[in-house]
């Protein structure tokens, strides 16, 4: 215990490495967040949108499919299509839109004074809805989006409902479960996507950066690299014992680093990674095993100091960078056309493991990044364990 609270207490003092392992991250991160300006505010829900419509096309006159009973299933999508989307439109108030029913004079006054972010036709002249927008941005694309799922839907439930009307109950509950399964794994409408990767790279960057600690403990458990080691190695403590001090130690700080970035993240930048902190936190420690032990390798290895810093800032960048640290959508690339290699990839195994985690429920796709990372953690410290602990020397 003497031993882990004094190494403890050095490598908290090495204020160098302390920047690295977590300053440098929390000030990339905070850089992150400046350039991707609102990210983590609502920008999904509650989008204000003008419907103009027909007087009769109201809710009243037509419900919605979602309130309908399965003896009224059939025939309903061979109404008017004008009052078919009206009825929809109107039962999305609130969900996702905000809707408002103007004339088409006052929706395109309301457009050009930024009132509504868009303005949807009932009937845009050909028979199918339309939708009009003042410019281009997310909650543009969603609105576009919502009409294109709408037209391809109704399209293709009219066809049931005219060949196979005994299947439009089915058809419609499929739609309902879909429906109810997007709003189960929405994120409350906030923009993520790509965005949202550059910190999970950065957090794997992050955990790297445990390498520069690993390197110092390293050095110091080598004798013939610094006089600490050499100090040590004729110390009546058993050396397999002081190198699992230096293990246990490097991974905890540069662990509870993690804990303190993925907290910066979450209550100071106000970015909301997702639900599950002790999940994120698990994979955390299972990179920081990667970094700590990775530094311990190299900086017990009898190569130039040079070398060792060239190897623990080169090498983590690089992986991080095919990771998604610098190009998001390098990591989508690579999936493509080497899709092995991010498998054998720490940095990106740490990056899809958050993402599987908190954006994309994939299990299977979760579970075997997690295999991989864990075996990856298990080889490299017992690698540091192995390259340390029996290390003699015949002069000093």
């Amino acid at each position: 215990m003497q031993t882990l609270k004094y190494r403890f207490l050095q490598t908290l003092r090495d204020h160098g490495n302390m920047f690295w392992g977590l300053l440098y991250p929390i000030i990339l991160a905070s850089f992150f967040y400046i350039a991707f300006g609102d990210l983590g505010k609502d920008t999904w829900t509650e989008i204000p949108v003008a419907l103009v419509a027909e007087e009769g096309e109201t809710p009243a006159a037509l419900p919605s499919v979602e309130e309908l009973d399965p003896t009224e299933m059939q025939g309903y999508w061979q109404q008017e299509p004008s009052a078919l989307f009206a009825s929809f439109i109107d039962a999305m108030d609130g969900e996702l839109i905000t809707v408002s029913r103007m004339t088409e004079e006052e929706a395109l006054d309301a457009l050009a004074a930024e009132g509504v972010e868009g303005i949807f036709f009932a009937d845009g002249g050909d028979g199918n809805p339309a939708l009009t927008v003042g410019k281009s941005g997310i909650r543009e694309t969603v609105l576009s989006m919502l009409l294109d799922a709408y037209i391809k839907n109704a399209a293709m439930y009219r066809e049931i409902d005219t060949e196979h009307p005994e299947r439009i109950e089915e058809a419609v509950g499929v739609m309902r479960e879909d429906v109810s399964h997007i709003r189960e794994v929405s994120l409350g409408g906030k923009t993520y996507e790509t965005v949202l990767e550059y910190f999970f790279a950065c957090i794997a960057m992050m955990c790297f950066f445990g390498c520069f600690t690993g390197q110092k403990l390293g050095e110091e458990s080598a004798a013939n690299v610094s006089a600490c080691a050499a100090r040590r190695s004729i110390s009546p403590e058993h050396k397999s014992r002081a190198v699992l001090a230096d293990l246990l130690v490097g991974i905890t700080v540069q662990f509870v680093s993690a804990i303190v970035f993925l907290l910066f993240l979450q209550y100071v930048l106000r970015i909301s990674l997702g639900g599950n902190f002790f999940g994120m936190a698990f994979i955390c420690l299972l990179g920081a095993m990667v970094g700590v032990s990775l530094g311990m390798v190299v900086g017990g290895a009898r190569i130039s100091a040079g070398a060792k810093t060239t190897i623990l800032v080169g090498l983590p960048l690089f992986l991080c960078f095919l990771a998604g640290l610098m190009f998001g959508e390098m990591k989508v690339i690579i999936e493509r056309n080497v899709p092995l290699f991010n498998r054998i990839n720490p940095a990106a195994l740490i990056s899809d493991a958050l993402y599987y985690l908190n954006i994309y429920n994939d299990p299977a796709a979760l579970r075997l990044r997690l295999i991989l990372l864990f075996a990856f953690a298990a080889v490299m410290t017992l690698l540091a364990f192995l390259s340390l602990r029996r290390t003699r020397y015949e002069s000093i």
